[in-house]
């Protein structure tokens, strides 16, 4: 997913940046929006606390920063459940409403977006929100870039003004008919009555004593193993049911599963193991579910500020190499094959050129032409080397415990070494050492996500936009580094094609941009499509029931998208 939109951890993945909203879908249609104020149904108390994981792998940090999101190394809960944004767009209806802010209307040269502020809304101390919160924490973006992980202000916004103490204004650097989504429903609005004392760099901000919010809940207690929330007495929305979460540490899929099956936890977002089916419904049959949506196409990345990788033809040949339909078996047989667009399959078929339609890749037959092209030759040890003898080869950067895509690399590996392009694995001990190495272009190749959102423009936003091609850290997932110094000019295309889609709400001139960036993905492979990572979601009706599903799809359901487990939560009723 975007996200940053997401997202995605994964994942998990997420990212990037991604806004959820709705509270009830009955007072979505009674209030047009959700959390109305207007409402407030008797709380049930549940005995038991609403236990989740997002995703396992990593003990919690101390960052309770909502401008960082759990594949950021920030803490689950921040955004959403302690802080929240003013427009939600839910990734998997499409469907924008209101949030804390009441209505955000376009002006009619797409140039502005005005967002009115709801007038009931109090931060968890009982101030009130204000249009100055908002203007703040844009301002604070601006001045601290690390924390525009959406690169906004490089790529979007001009200015936001605060014509009266409910009114926000941001005037964008063009017609941009993105900006609901991006602006409004990505970036967390924090307080400026306690960020503007803080001292210090603001995206090294623990925010770990009392952070004030305006979300559904308040932070009771942390360490690295647990993390308790308790409900926001001061809820501006409808009351939470669900009147205690706790976000338990657990270090690897496999104990993830366990403790699952064992009911130890009410909803995951583990990579799981199909050959856990069985056990999973044997356990409880009445309760346990799952439900696995697509979300994100998954990619083979490759440093292009890196040689070989910034050949074409060797990245034709290591995508050549890759035989796709092995991937989606065993522990990832959720995830079927990319399509080369890298278009997400089967959410946004109607957006994919016909000629891309039927979803083929180069077979490894073509590895040898694409490499004797680019000037190898395979020596007597069957692997090939460029003509100053040295070898051809990379290392797969994965993280240890993403047991779906640990496989994934493993058969990736063997493909390559087969076809004569020496490769090896490189498991990462934790999530944070895998987006550091990604993020910073300390890497040969990663398996990684990318974003999500309502329509295939915003995954590759943030896959594709030179901007977000930093050297120092990458913005979205660019962590390939695609732009003018590596792409031989196509970046300035894919710039181009994203800008003609932004500054449109036509759809036939949407399209147009979205297939011309197909073409560049599919002939030039900034990076290398492998399968469709799916919503990891696994829940239990045994204690806690509301859940999206298959048969109820008000939301994708998966526990790590933000503000998405908002969403989901206020769904929800103790049993």
């Amino acid at each position: 997913m975007t996200p940053n939109l997401a997202s995605l951890p994964r994942r998990n993945r997420l990212v990037v940046v991604s806004s959820l909203l709705l509270v009830l879908a009955m007072l979505l249609v009674a209030c047009g929006g959700s959390g109305s104020g207007n409402t407030t149904p008797t709380a049930t108390t549940s005995a038991k606390p609403l236990r989740i994981l997002s995703s396992p792998g990593q003990t919690n940090p101390d960052l309770f920063n909502p401008f960082f999101n759990t594949n950021q190394g920030g803490d689950y809960g921040a955004q959403g459940l302690l802080y929240e944004v003013l427009y939600y767009t839910n990734l998997y209806t499409g469907q924008a409403s209101s949030w804390l802010a009441s209505t955000c209307t376009y002006s009619t040269d797409l140039t502005q977006l005005t967002c009115k502020l709801r007038t009931d809304v109090k931060w968890n101390d009982g101030q009130p929100l204000t249009s100055a919160d908002a203007k703040f924490t844009f301002d604070l973006m601006k001045q601290n870039p690390a924390l525009d992980q959406g690169s906004l202000w490089a790529t979007i916004l001009k200015s936001v003004d605060t014509p009266d103490g409910s009114t926000v204004v941001f005037t964008l650097t063009r017609a941009d008919s993105t900006a609901l989504f991006r602006v409004a429903g990505s970036v967390f609005i924090v307080p400026q009555h306690i960020w503007s004392k803080i001292s210090g760099d603001p995206a090294k901000f623990a925010n770990d004593t009392n952070p004030v919010g305006t979300g559904p809940y308040l932070l009771k207690s942390w360490n690295p193993q647990l993390i308790t929330y308790t409900v926001n007495p001061r809820y501006w929305g409808t009351k939470p049911k669900v009147q205690t979460i706790q976000i338990p540490s657990i270090k690897d899929n496999t104990t993830a599963i366990t403790d699952m099956i064992n009911g130890q936890l009410d909803w995951a977002g583990i990579g799981w193991d199909p050959t856990s089916d069985a056990a999973f419904t044997a356990k409880d049959p009445q309760h346990n579910r799952t439900w696995f949506a697509a979300s994100n196409t998954v990619m083979l990345y490759l440093n292009l500020r890196k040689a070989p990788f910034n050949n074409l033809l060797v990245r034709k040949a290591i995508s050549a190499a890759i035989d796709r339909s092995k991937l989606p078996q065993g522990v990832a047989q959720y995830a079927v094959a990319a399509n080369p667009t890298g278009v997400i399959i089967p959410n946004f078929n109607s957006w994919i050129a016909s000629q891309y339609q039927n979803g083929s890749f180069d077979g490894q037959t073509k590895v040898d032409s694409y490499l004797t092209q680019a000037g190898f030759k395979k020596g007597s040890d069957g692997f090939y080397r460029d003509a100053a003898g040295k070898q051809l080869s990379l290392s797969i950067d994965v993280v240890n415990g993403w047991s779906d895509w640990d496989q994934d690399v493993k058969f990736i590996v063997d493909d390559l070494n087969k076809a004569g392009i020496k490769a090896s694995m490189n498991s990462q001990s934790g999530y944070t050492p895998y987006y550091t190495a990604i993020s910073t272009g300390a890497y040969d190749a990663a398996i990684s996500w990318t974003n999500t959102g309502p329509t295939p423009y915003y995954a590759y936003l943030g896959l594709l936009l030179s901007a977000n091609a930093s050297p120092q850290v990458a913005v979205g997932t660019n962590f390939e580094r695609w732009d003018a110094t590596t792409s031989k000019g196509f970046a300035t295309q894919t710039d181009q094609l994203l800008a003609q889609y932004q500054a449109t709400t036509d759809p036939a001139a949407q399209m147009q941009a979205i297939q011309g960036i197909e073409n560049i993905v599919v002939n030039q492979l900034p990076v290398i499509p492998l399968t469709v990572n799916v919503y990891w979601d696994e829940y239990s009706t045994a204690r806690f029931t509301g859940w999206p599903s298959a048969a109820n799809p008000y939301d994708s359901g998966a526990p790590y998208t933000m503000p998405a487990e908002e969403n989901v939560i206020l769904h929800l009723t103790p049993a």
